[in-house]
């Protein structure tokens, strides 16, 4: 039956995913669960794709049943408490906490932007800001010049964000676009791609302060930081995608960023999206949220 498989329609699905088409992504997905329905895979890559499109009671219906078939479906577990948790654990609540404290952006610099989704959620709290968009893999080109298109205040570049201009290693798998990371050295399965900083962006585009850096860029963020160091006496807030592992040589661990961005004038305010690894539920990841270490907020140190 060659793709008619369940296999290959798991791939198929996979493949369309890879090239953003999600609604052939969940057609495949969907026939998956018609072919194995005890299979919790199939259930588990659908639940990911409802998600993705905003049908998160869909979503929790299929890891449900993932978890169903397989109590000790981690994937399934992981997604399902994810998808049940607290709304105050997502970065637009995150966001919105922090603007109703009266902390300004004017521009935001949304590295590892992907789709633009993560600006998306951060407009309704800064909506006269400037959007500037850094990606290095390509393979969001169309869909950043699509939303840069249709909205006035983004702008985007097709690079990897670093200490200075020029070129950098970088690698992405196909099946997973939402992945990737930058690399001084070159590894198996990297490429080249233009490097820009994030100071010179600023330069180039006339971008107005204060600031807000959003890093998800996976363990390469001391060189970014390097690289922003002449606007981060104008930079509001931070955002942080922050790692418990070493998924990177050069990744900096929870404290360590910390004391990094602390050394910098920034302590923590608030965090979102934290995530559990399927292999034993140990933390992750976590986003963490970086304002000034002068703000009012750090001169009262009790709880009420």
């Amino acid at each position: 039956m060659g793709r008619e498989t369940f296999a290959g329609m798991l791939a198929e699905g996979r493949a369309a995913v890879a090239r953003g088409d999600e609604a052939a992504a969940q057609h495949w997905f969907a026939r998956a669960v018609d072919a194995e329905p005890d299979n919790p895979e199939a259930h588990v890559e659908l639940g990911r794709c409802l998600n993705r499109q905003g049908d998160r009671l869909g979503a929790v219906r299929s890891m449900s049943r993932a978890v169903a078939i397989d109590p000790d479906a981690h994937a399934a577990l992981s997604r399902l408490r994810w998808l049940l948790r607290d709304e105050k654990l997502e970065t637009p609540s995150a966001l919105a906490r922090i603007e109703a404290r009266g902390l300004k952006v004017e521009t935001v610099l949304d590295v590892g932007a992907s789709d633009g989704s993560w600006s998306l959620k951060a407009r309704p709290c800064w909506p006269q800001a400037r959007y500037h968009l850094v990606e290095a893999f390509g393979h969001w080109r169309e869909k950043l010049e699509t939303l840069c298109g249709a909205e006035p205040q983004f702008s985007h570049v097709i690079a990897a964000a670093g200490a200075e201009n020029g070129e950098i290693w970088f690698t992405n798998d196909p099946d997973a676009p939402y992945g990737g990371a930058a690399s001084s050295e070159p590894g198996k399965g990297c490429w080249s791609v233009p490097q820009v900083s994030l100071a010179g962006e600023v330069a180039r585009l006339n971008l107005p302060g204060p600031y807000l850096i959003k890093l998800d860029t996976h363990g390469f963020e001391r060189p970014i930081l390097e690289g922003a160091a002449p606007i981060l006496d104008q930079t509001s807030l931070v955002v942080i995608e922050t790692y418990v592992f070493h998924i990177h040589p050069d990744a900096m661990l929870f404290h360590e960023m910390c004391a990094y961005m602390a050394e910098r004038g920034f302590r923590v305010i608030d965090m979102s999206e934290p995530l559990w690894r399927d292999h034993d539920q140990a933390l992750w990841q976590v986003d963490l949220f970086f304002v000034r270490a002068d703000r009012p907020e750090f001169s009262h140190n009790g709880y009420s």
